[in-house]
Formats: C-alpha cells, structure tokens, sequence
C-alpha cells in the first residue's frame, strides 16, 4: 500500500524523504538504472536499508517518487515560463528551450528511464500517461493564445507533436543551430 505523501513542512519526515530523494536522483543520474540499488542509496543517506524502507518500500517506489519529484519541478518551471511576460509564441519558445536544455543534462535520463521502463511495467506505463498527460495540458493554454479558434482536441495534438519534437531533439547530437531549428519547428507546429 502507498504512504500518503507528507504535507509540506511536515518535519523530519519530510526533510529525510527529500534527502533520500536527492541521493537517489544523483545516483540514477551518475550510475544508472541497473546500479540503482536501494541498498548502496540507503548508505549513501546514511541509514539502515530498513528505515529506507520504511519511507520507499521498493525501488520501484522509489522510482515512482523520484520521477514524480522531477515532473514537479519542470511543470513548475513551464508553468511560470507560459505566465510569463511576452507574446505567446515568444513564451513557447521559451518553454522549448528551457525543457531541451533540462533534459539534455540530468533531468532527460530520469525520464529515459521512466520511458524504458513503461515498455514494460504497468506502474511505469500509467506513470508515464500521467505525466505526459498533465503536461499536455499545461501546454494547452500557450497554444490557445496562439490558436484561440482550434478545438481542445486539436490543441492537445499540437501539444503531443510539439512534446515528440523535444523527446526527439534529445536523442540527436544537438548543437545550437540544430536546438534554434528545433523550437522553430516547434513553433510553426502551435501555428499551423
């Protein structure tokens, strides 16, 4: 069964679930999925495998967590990038660049090993439909700016195609004539 998820400010918990979290993440990141081991995280936090256990039950969970924890920051940062000052076009473009040039770096190998793992786990599958999900959604209201005439339906289309053009730039060797061409795509993509 899943723990609920602390409130904010909810004390030691809280600060030691964010600890181990941060470990975790920077293994992930530096070793990778196949070293990703709960035992070699619970000694790099300092404690017994049990008391990691007692906050992340299984590596899976673990996992769960650590995706979750890194979708919440990038939806947050696209979140206040589409708010932003300037012309919706202006502002897509920022959210493109800001989400290549994250996950071109740590962020996009947690991600690679969510998407890895849906092929093949349910958990991960319905994690992954989860998110793409919601950011889909959070793109929605920049391309209804731009297209204020287009059905949900087809904002949402726009959305997937523009989200398979930053997933794509990130497999790519990219240089920054290759990143600029990339979120022009993506912008005639909102246009058209």
């Amino acid at each position: 069964m899943r723990k609920a998820e602390p409130a904010v400010g909810a004390g030691k918990g809280d600060r030691r679930r964010r600890e181990i979290l941060t470990v975790a993440r920077a293994l992930l990141v530096r070793d990778g999925y196949d070293r990703f081991v709960l035992r070699t995280i619970a000694e790099r936090v300092g404690m017994t495998l049990g008391n990691l256990q007692y906050y992340y039950a299984s590596r899976d969970e673990l996992l769960v967590a650590l995706v979750r924890a890194e979708f919440g920051r990038n939806q947050e940062e696209v979140a206040a990038i589409a708010a932003g000052p300037g012309a919706p076009r202006v502002r897509l473009a920022a959210i493109a660049r800001h989400l290549i040039e994250v996950w071109a770096h740590d962020g996009g190998r947690v991600y690679a090993v969510m998407s890895f793992l849906a092929l093949h786990q349910p958990t991960f599958r319905a994690l992954h439909r989860e998110i793409y999900t919601a950011f889909y959604d959070g793109l929605v209201p920049v391309l209804r700016e731009i297209r204020p005439r287009a059905s949900h339906a087809m904002l949402v289309a726009r959305a997937r195609l523009i989200t398979t053009v930053i997933d794509g730039a990130l497999v790519q060797i990219p240089g920054r004539t290759f990143v600029a061409d990339a979120i022009e795509a993506i912008v005639r993509l909102a246009e058209d």
